[in-house]
């Protein structure tokens, strides 16, 4: 695709973007009514919107980097090294940021887990404590103290600190 419909479909998209803006926005506003929209679609209004669209294209199609046209083949080539090695450095960071983000998202799931098994060690702890050395059915028959004392060897197996151990 040639560079100037490149440049000319960025231009009209960016016109209609700002044109249904200046609508939208003179609505609200009460400026015009919905029914006469077209009344204000004066040339002063599409000499600013067009003008704010060449703007806006011009920032969006401009040469990056100051690089200039004219470049011997030594400088074209060191040019081109210096972009593959821009380039390299972002994947690097970009792969960085990703590795990152799955280590948190690993880390929240360790912290819950963590927080569940100290909970359910607090909680078991405190009722074997209060138990003492007796017992009390379950309400469908079995070991309290069986129960408690399973809640504390299962925190140990969910708690990541200790079940790396």
């Amino acid at each position: 695709m040639p560079r100037w419909f490149s440049i000319a479909a960025i231009f009209i998209i960016t016109a209609f973007v700002l044109h249904a803006f200046l609508v939208i926005v003179s609505v609200a506003a009460g400026a015009v009514s919905d029914k006469g929209l077209l009344t204000m679609a004066g040339p002063v209004t599409f000499l600013v919107e067009f003008g704010l669209a060449a703007v806006i294209t011009y920032f969006i199609v401009r040469p990056r980097g100051g690089v200039p046209a004219e470049m011997s083949p030594e400088e074209q080539e060191k040019h081109d090294l210096d972009l593959e090695a821009d380039a390299r450095r972002r994947v690097r960071a970009a792969e960085q940021q990703y590795r990152d983000v799955q280590r948190l998202d690993r880390l929240k799931v360790e912290v819950g887990r963590w927080r569940e098994a100290r909970d359910l060690r607090a909680y078991a702890n405190e009722a074997l404590e209060d138990l003492g050395d007796e017992d009390v059915a379950t309400a469908d028959g079995g070991s309290l103290r069986e129960e408690l004392e399973w809640a504390l060897a299962h925190a140990d197996s969910i708690d990541p600190v200790r079940a790396r151990n």
